[in-house]
């Protein structure tokens, strides 16, 4: 598979100025592309202001700056800009027409190797690559702000797009430090759909009166908040235990008799099995013997880890 060793980045707004980014710190040439020079400028700008902070907290050296920098070339020329890429990354405004616009010239501008990434965090992938020259090369790449931060990236993959643009996609997300990984074409995809769900929520509970919205903050940091670092939903859920989860439940179905309070059917086949997660040795996940204890003793370093630092974070806000 060739190497991914060039890339361009269309849009060089809030998440596209972050893309180059870290793209330049991985030593990867980037060419970031929108339509005014004063775009490009503010651009610049917010780049200079991301990599000194990161030297006042000593993720790189001062002497790195201007190596990074001149990994980036800035241009309002997409057509040049494309023609000898092996990565582009889209990343333009959440607006439908305006993306399709932006990958049919691409797959004119592109050579047939050219991977052509959309950042979209909520388009279907397909509709993108239908307007596409070699729409197999076509792909979502749903990144997390700040990117150049935040380690996830969901890759989602096309009806069309092949096996040779997913693994290279992949494996250029892990090689510039991403976690990346693959979901199906889907409004919200898998991140947001449980991101939205949740501010739902919230947004339902200031509505009804039962806390404010920095009551509301203040119990998710310290709560199932304090722990989604260290663990993912359904790793916490087999820690509780599947048969406390569905008694929940079942408990606020019957008194609130909301849907999204209603007991999913995964509990009933699992519980069947006798899979009631950490407890019973399986759940969602299937557990070693002697995984118990070796969980808990793992659970407990990386809760006191963040525990630690929320300490110090407490106590920078009292400082202030």
């Amino acid at each position: 598979m060739k190497e991914i060793r060039t890339t361009l980045v269309v849009g060089a707004g809030t998440m596209g100025h972050g893309f180059a980014q870290i793209f330049a710190l991985n030593h990867v040439p980037v060419r970031l592309t929108d339509e005014t020079d004063e775009l490009l400028k503010r651009a610049h700008g917010w780049i200079i202001d991301n990599l000194n902070t990161m030297v006042e907290l000593g993720e790189v050296e001062r002497k790195e700056v201007e190596s990074v920098l001149t990994n980036i070339q800035f241009t309002t020329d997409l057509k040049k800009a494309a023609q000898e890429v092996d990565y582009v990354l889209e990343a333009v405004s959440e607006n439908l027409d305006l993306k399709k616009g932006i990958f049919q010239q691409l797959g004119g501008y592109t050579q047939p190797h050219a991977i052509l990434a959309s950042n979209t965090s909520s388009f279907d992938i397909n509709e993108l690559s239908a307007v596409t020259v070699h729409p197999q090369r076509v792909i979502g790449t749903h990144w997390y702000h700040p990117p150049q931060i935040t380690p996830c990236v969901e890759v989602i993959p096309s009806k069309t797009t092949d096996q040779q643009t997913i693994q290279r996609t992949m494996g250029f997300m892990e090689r510039i430090g991403k976690v990346p990984t693959l979901c199906k074409s889907a409004p919200g995809f898998v991140g947001n759909r449980i991101q939205f769900a949740m501010a739902a929520e919230a947004l339902a509970i200031v509505d009804e009166g039962l806390a404010t919205p920095e009551e509301v903050d203040r119990i998710v940091k310290t709560s199932f908040g304090f722990r989604l670092g260290a663990y993912g939903p359904f790793e916490i859920c087999d820690q509780a235990g599947l048969d406390v989860y569905r008694s929940v439940y079942e408990y606020l179905y019957g008194r609130l008799q909301k849907e999204r309070f209603k007991p999913p059917k995964i509990f009933d086949q699992l519980i069947e099995q006798g899979r009631l997660g950490l407890k019973t040795q399986s759940g969602f996940y299937q557990y070693k013997e002697g995984a118990v204890e070796a969980m808990k003793r793992e659970r407990d370093r990386k809760l006191y880890a963040r525990l630690r630092l929320f300490r110090e974070e407490q106590k920078a806000v009292k400082k202030d």
